[in-house]
């Protein structure tokens, strides 16, 4: 009687570890999740690198032409 019982802990015990694991699976799931708030701020973020980066290639250009002696008159 002794095996069936313990046949039976371990066969508890291993369903409760995947439950556990389970639980744990869906919190990192939601959690590496974002939230509409946080998508919105990356979006913001991205386009004012790309601002940026565009204004330092325009400065980046004309600084160039102007060594060159060829700038436009504006």
């Amino acid at each position: 009687m002794s095996g069936v019982r313990a046949g039976r802990l371990v066969q508890a015990d291993t369903a409760g570890v995947r439950a556990g694991r389970a639980v744990q699976a869906a919190k990192a799931a939601s959690s590496n999740e974002l939230s509409s708030t946080s998508a919105v701020g990356l979006v913001l973020a991205g386009g004012a690198i790309l601002v940026i980066a565009g204004q330092l290639l325009r400065l980046r250009l004309r600084l160039r032409r102007e060594r060159r002696g060829d700038a436009d008159e504006r």
